[in-house]
């Protein structure tokens, strides 16, 4: 086995190395600043519950597979543990308290024995999910590590395995005292490395070393970081984007009522709000509903029915064209009276579910009770509120691969209430198809 200080020589001396890491990590600081630190602020603040944050770290974790969470021991687990949980309310608050980053390591490791204690309470009562206890060194640490990366490592198995190799890491510790000698090691670790690696060495700079390293297998680092190739792109889909129509490539600009969108449509003798009416029965359209338009001129409806004849689902849905985002305040009682008019139809056709859909350029102020009690005094399965360029992706990832079906699409329908965020779609993809090296959602 190569000692560190030859694992460290070897990764300075490779220009390849030095070139990937630096993109690598650039990638990785980006991402966690931009995306997933805020939510995980909107976690910890109740601004997101726990079935919303669980689904949009999913999403983020597939679309940037910078860290490994995207496997069995990240999300897989977390998977695991929402299922396993009795009460999805204590969870999250339990959750919470577990993945705000602590004070010292043995505060860390207290932490990590906690929360591994629970976890095997929960496997305890619940044989079918069957969380893993050892999972939550990874699933804590990595929580940390978004957080504050130069104080907490990521306790990748790969690094366990490698430490305790060449004996510098007991690897039949409990879990909260093996994750505080990891720390104690990695420091060590980059006080040896400052001859060959810039000053300061942070911990990805020796974990991104070892993995370097010749005698580890390239599967190995793939699965533990995931670094399939798959880039993180653009979330939305640029006019001039294939596999986007040019008929509704400019939803999103309609929805909110741009300059380019009132001078485009200005020689049209229709206003902007039917403009977008329109386009959203096309896309609906596009997407494989049978699509029936209502809106303007056909009474008090909604805007449009889109029905999943052989999915035995139906999405009532609403256009509403907002320059400053769409605010449901009191047209609670108009959806109430749209969902009143077309349920007992759409059931009598034999929909087992049916979903009411608002969508619109953005969405603010939105009262989680207000929706609660729509789904709680109605005969709907769910509500949900959906961006038009979120809904313009979906679109995408339809036409761009023709095995997602309607099946697939119903999850953005009926997975949960509230605001579906784009990278939330990732979870229609089905799992062989995520771990197509070749596959990757725009």
């Amino acid at each position: 086995m190569v000692i560190p200080e030859d694992i460290f020589q070897e990764f300075v001396d490779s220009e390849e190395a030095q070139e990937y890491y630096r993109e690598h990590n650039s990638k990785r600081d980006d991402v966690a600043e931009e995306k997933i630190r805020p939510l995980i602020d909107d976690f910890q603040s109740d601004d997101v519950d726990i079935v919303e944050f669980k689904s949009r770290i999913d999403g983020l974790n597939k679309r940037n597979q910078l860290w490994g969470f995207d496997g069995f021991i990240g999300q897989m687990h977390f998977n695991k543990l929402f299922n396993a949980a009795p009460d999805e309310v204590d969870f999250g608050d339990r959750l919470r308290e577990a993945i705000q980053p602590p004070e010292s390591v043995d505060e860390a490791g207290a932490k990590i024995d906690s929360f591994a204690e629970y976890t095997q309470r929960l496997k305890d009562n619940d044989i079918d999910s069957d969380p893993f206890p050892k999972s939550t060194i990874f699933f804590l640490s990595y929580f940390w590590h978004i957080q504050r990366p130069t104080e907490w490592p990521i306790f990748y198995p790969t690094s366990e395995q490698y430490l305790g190799d060449v004996g510098l890491l007991d690897t039949d510790a409990p879990y909260g005292t093996r994750y505080v000698n990891f720390v104690e090691t990695l420091d060590e670790l980059r006080v040896e490395a400052e001859p060959w690696l810039e000053s300061p060495v942070e911990y990805r700079d020796v974990d991104n070393a070892t993995y370097w390293h010749e005698d580890w297998d390239d599967s190995e680092i793939e699965e533990e970081e995931a670094g399939g190739g798959i880039e993180e792109t653009e979330t939305f889909v640029d006019v001039d984007k294939p596999y986007l129509p040019p008929v509704v490539a400019d939803l999103d600009e309609v929805a909110a009522g741009t300059d380019e969108a009132v001078n485009r449509y200005a020689p049209v003798d229709t206003d902007l709000p039917i403009i977008f009416e329109q386009k959203c029965g096309t896309l609906f359209e596009m997407l494989g509903f049978d699509t029936e338009v209502l809106g303007q001129g056909s009474g008090r409806n909604p805007d449009g029915i889109a029905e999943a004849a052989r999915n035995d689902y139906a999405v009532i849905y609403d256009a509403k064209k907002r320059e400053e985002g769409y605010r449901i305040g009191r047209d609670d009682r108009t959806i109430r009276e749209y969902i009143e008019t077309h349920t007992r139809r759409l059931r009598d056709q034999g929909k087992r579910h049916i979903y009411f859909a608002i969508v619109s350029s953005s969405f603010r102020d939105t009262e989680e009770s207000t929706l609660r009690d729509l789904r709680t005094n109605t005969d709907i399965d769910n509500i949900v509120l959906l961006k038009a360029d979120v809904l313009q992706e979906l679109l995408r990832m339809r036409l761009e691969e023709p095995y997602l079906n309607l099946d697939d699409v119903e999850w953005v329908f009926g997975n949960r209430p509230g605001e579906i965020q784009s990278e939330e779609l990732e979870n229609i993809v089905p799992e062989w198809r995520q771990s197509d090296s070749e596959f990757s959602v725009s």
